[in-house]
């Protein structure tokens, strides 16, 4: 059956959208094994101007969802795009240092390099000052290739961090995302946490994780903004540590438990393995005294 070439395009947007961390070129080239279906998705489209429009809406989507970062020419530390710093014709923002910019969603490549137009709101923007350094200081803390961004959207702060650890010489990709949006009124923070992981040497296995949160602080201090922020940084390092714990933890569950309990059980040798002496067995040299 012949598919349209928008069927075609959507079916091709969506591998795109569900890409792995730091995989979307592999997957947009079909380098990958299982998206051997794509070989090349110029040729399955067979539309160079439905191609390039569409593919590249896919890309744009893939990146904002995903806190894609970049690096702005002369400046070291990396910008997230999100939609939090996304403004009017495909440009975005680097609250750190108040500058616009576009990128090339294929190459993901910096272009077009501005001066932010507008002075910042003298209201919010010295608690969202305040809030980025505290902010920025954890990550760097916690992060060994972590980045954040900290945006005034409106009456609330809203944080955005992501780290990503890409090792495909080993057949692995991971990346952490989280956003906090803090109501600095009431002392209310609101999160969301997710990690993916992508693991492909001989088999596709991945971990997706999400956990929603929700905190409550303190009001915001206007006499004394930096100890807010402190707070607010400290609140989220609590939330964010508590998260990984308990994931480590029902993974060790998984390993030590679970996973044992899927094993027959009895071995070849017909006796129950102690899997608490597992280390004193020696079942190999007994299988073969016994033949």
């Amino acid at each position: 059956m012949d598919l349209s070439v928008e069927e075609k395009l959507r079916i091709v947007s969506s591998f795109l959208l569900d890409s792995p961390p730091g995989e979307v070129s592999e997957v947009y080239s079909g380098k990958f094994w299982f998206c051997v279906l794509i070989p090349d998705v110029s040729v399955l489209l067979n539309n160079n101007s439905v191609f390039q429009e569409g593919l590249l809406d896919a890309l744009r989507q893939y990146n904002i969802e995903q806190y894609v970062t970049v690096i702005l020419p002369e400046q070291e530390s990396k910008v997230i795009l999100s939609k939090y710093g996304q403004l009017e014709n495909d440009r975005f923002f680097d609250p750190k240092s108040h500058k616009t910019f576009k990128v090339d969603h294929m190459s993901q490549d910096v272009i077009e390099v501005e001066p932010e137009p507008q002075t910042p709101d003298e209201t919010t923007e010295p608690l969202r000052s305040a809030v980025e350094t505290a902010i920025s200081e954890y990550v760097a803390d916690h992060y060994p290739k972590g980045a954040s961004a900290t945006y005034s959207t409106g009456e609330t702060i809203t944080i955005a961090i992501v780290d990503d650890k890409f090792n495909p010489k080993n057949l692995w990709n991971g990346r952490w995302r989280s956003t906090w949006v803090i109501s600095p009124e009431s002392g209310e923070i609101k999160g969301s946490i997710k990690i993916n992981v992508h693991y492909y040497e001989d088999g596709n296995v991945q971990l997706n994780s999400t956990k929603d949160i929700e905190i409550t602080s303190s009001p915001v201090n206007s006499e004394d903004l930096a100890a807010s922020a402190a707070a607010y940084s400290k609140s989220i390092c609590k939330a964010e540590n508590e998260f990984q714990n308990a994931l480590n933890e029902s993974y060790v569950e998984l390993s030590e438990n679970t996973f044992k309990g899927l094993r027959r059980a009895l071995p070849l040798t017909r006796h129950k393995i102690d899997w608490d002496k597992i280390s004193n067995y020696k079942i190999g040299q007994e299988l073969a005294n016994k033949s």
